[in-house]
C-alpha cells in the first residue's frame, strides 16, 4: 500500500480569467490596490510589467499574468488585488514579485484527491507559466516565478 501524498496547502486566487495556484509559503501577503505606481501607457502598452508597488518600505513590480500570456484587457485594474509573493532564487535585487489578482484568495489543501495536472508542458517559452492544473473542477495555473525573475533582472 502506497502513503497518501501529505496536503501542500496552497492560495486559489482568482484572476481576470483563470485562477492562480500558489503554496502559501510562496505568498507574503495579498494587499489592496493600494501605493500602486501604473505606468502611463498601461491601456495601450503590451508590456507585462505593469508598474509598481510599495510594500513594506520597498518598491516592488507589478506584474500581469495576463499580458505574459498575450491577453491585452487587463479589465478594470482598480479592483484588483496585490499578491506580494517571494521571488525563488534569493536574488537581493528582487526579493519579491508583485501579481495583479482578482478576489479573495482562498486557502485550500492540494493533493492526488483533488488536483490533476491538465498540461505541464509549456504552451509558449516566454508565457510565465509553469503548468495548468485542475484544482476541484476549476482551471488554474502556477505561474513560472524563475521564468518572471529572469525576465525582471534582464529588464
Amino acid at each position: 500500500m502506497t502513503e497518501k501524498a501529505k496536503d501542500v496547502y496552497s492560495f486559489l486566487v482568482p484572476m481576470l480569467e483563470d485562477s492562480l495556484l500558489l503554496p502559501n509559503t510562496v505568498i507574503a501577503e495579498i494587499v489592496p490596490f493600494m501605493n500602486v505606481s501604473l505606468d502611463d501607457d498601461i491601456e495601450t502598452s503590451k508590456n507585462w510589467r505593469v508598474g509598481s508597488v510599495v510594500w513594506r518600505n520597498q518598491t516592488i513590480p507589478v506584474i500581469a499574468l495576463e499580458r505574459l500570456q498575450g491577453t491585452q484587457d487587463l479589465g478594470d485594474v482598480k479592483r484588483s488585488r496585490i499578491a506580494i509573493c517571494y521571488t525563488l532564487n534569493g536574488n537581493e535585487e528582487i526579493p519579491f514579485v508583485a501579481l495583479m489578482v482578482r478576489g479573495i484568495p482562498r486557502l485550500i489543501p492540494i493533493d492526488d484527491d483533488n488536483a490533476e495536472f491538465i498540461s505541464d508542458e509549456i504552451q509558449g517559452a516566454e508565457d510565465g507559466v509553469k503548468a495548468w492544473v485542475n484544482v476541484n473542477g476549476k482551471k488554474a495555473l502556477i505561474p513560472d516565478l524563475d521564468f518572471i525573475e529572469s525576465r525582471l533582472e534582464s529588464a
